[in-house]
């Protein structure tokens, strides 16, 4: 249910092309995040990062203090993530991810091209912090 949300969200947000009241009260409502949280996670910056020569690609969501590795409309790494929709189920999702759905929606990201390899890393990174 929370996926097919996040489905909404983008294709409402591609249609409109701009945030507005209608995107704001759609993530307030079905996402218990605050909006202006959003925003300031938005300002910070997102990152497509491509790998070659596979094509595979990950995002990274500037978080306050740290990076958040965002697969898209399912899993981001952050806490928030972890605790409030893996562990207590007290939201259907974070605001790293709808970050992420909007950036892409938007058009507003940066792009890395990166090895192969260093997608590795990454992924050893992340099971670390488990």
């Amino acid at each position: 249910m929370s996926k097919d949300l996040l489905f909404e969200l983008q294709t409402l947000i591609v249609k409109k092309g701009i945030i507005d009241d209608e995107i704001i009260n759609f993530v307030n409502s079905n996402f218990v995040i605050n909006f202006e949280k959003v925003l300031e996670s938005f300002s910070r910056g997102v990152i497509k990062n491509i790998y070659k020569p596979s094509d595979r690609i990950s995002w990274i969501v500037i978080g306050e203090e740290d990076k958040h590795f965002v697969y898209p409309k399912i899993y981001c790494s952050c806490q928030e993530f972890y605790k409030n929709v893996v562990i207590n189920r007290k939201r259907r999702s974070c605001k790293h991810i709808i970050t992420q759905i909007l950036s892409e929606a938007l058009g507003e990201y940066s792009i890395k091209e990166l090895e192969d390899k260093k997608y590795y890393i990454m992924i050893k990174e992340l099971e670390s912090k488990f």
